[in-house]
């Protein structure tokens, strides 16, 4: 046991309600004391279940100083879009006495990145390493669970879909539901030094899209048109704009860094993550 038993997540969205959820059940067992939820003021988050829920002012320290209290461990789960504010969380968070920091870094492996969104993340990670609180990252792959829509152009449920390449490229998918299985079990059952400045990778599924939708065809009897957009059109469009995260998440799916094929899954025994298959909408 890393002896960790005081916890606060930052944001309630669409991956913290799940961390929250798997924290709460941990509480209900004695293995967790305390779940604190931060979120911004004027918010209208809610939370279900036994977990205090703080309105803090991100851009006061003093107002998350006083959030973070007796805490432990400190889980951001903020958006992409408001990643920077995890200095200064951290900051505040070895002031008020936390032990351990995990950013907000569940998907790719952005350690070594230098480019894109990922050379971003990375860079947030070295100014958390400068605020000296130690800090664990976890890196979980896509979601299983969330990208079947028609924002990222794989909503299966139209019959039509459209990936970057050729949809050979495997790549690891968790599921969120997994994720917080996965992040609770490894924060209260390893031993604190084993958690300090140091990442895991956990893989729910490792599939190609290709592989993807012979799958949901095979389970739905449902045909597929599948479109597939050459890296030299989402390169045009990210030169256009960098910020298209529909051409980066393509490009990076089919042509990106090789993803490690070397996981952390062997710490958490029993996890037994579910098949991606199982996450895709047959409606």
């Amino acid at each position: 046991m890393s002896g960790y038993k005081n916890f606060a997540v930052v944001g309630a969205g669409s991956t913290g309600s799940f961390i929250i959820r798997q924290l709460l059940k941990e509480k209900a067992t004695g293995i967790v004391d305390n779940v604190v939820v931060l979120t911004r003021e004027g918010s209208k988050t809610t939370v279900d279940g036994d977990a205090k829920l703080i309105p803090v002012d991100y851009s006061n320290k003093e107002s998350i100083k006083n959030a973070l209290v007796g805490v432990d461990v400190v889980i951001s789960t903020l958006a992409s879009t408001v990643l920077h504010l995890q200095v200064g969380l951290a900051e505040a968070a070895k002031e008020a006495g936390a032990k351990l920091f995990v950013p907000s870094e569940f998907g790719a492996r952005t350690e070594g990145a230098t480019e894109g969104f990922l050379g971003f993340k990375a860079n947030i990670q070295n100014q958390l390493r400068a605020v000296g609180l130690p800090y664990t990252l976890f890196y979980t792959g896509g979601f299983a669970d969330y990208l079947w829509t028609p924002a990222f152009g794989l909503d299966v449920t139209s019959g039509k879909v459209s990936i970057g390449g050729k949809g050979d490229r495997q790549n690891p998918y968790t599921s969120r539901v997994d994720i917080a299985r996965y992040v609770s079990y490894i924060l209260t059952r390893l031993p604190a030094e084993q958690l300090n400045n140091r990442s895991f990778t956990m893989v729910g599924d490792r599939k190609s899209f290709n592989e993807i939708f012979k799958e949901y065809e095979a389970k739905t009897g449902k045909k597929l048109e599948v479109t597939y957009i050459p890296v030299s059109e989402l390169d045009a469009r990210l030169a256009t704009n960098p910020r298209d995260i529909y051409a980066f998440l393509h490009k990076f799916w089919s042509s990106g860094p090789d993803p490690k094929k070397e996981n952390d899954n062997h710490l958490y025994p029993d996890w037994n993550p579910s098949p991606l298959i199982d996450h895709l909408p047959v409606a």
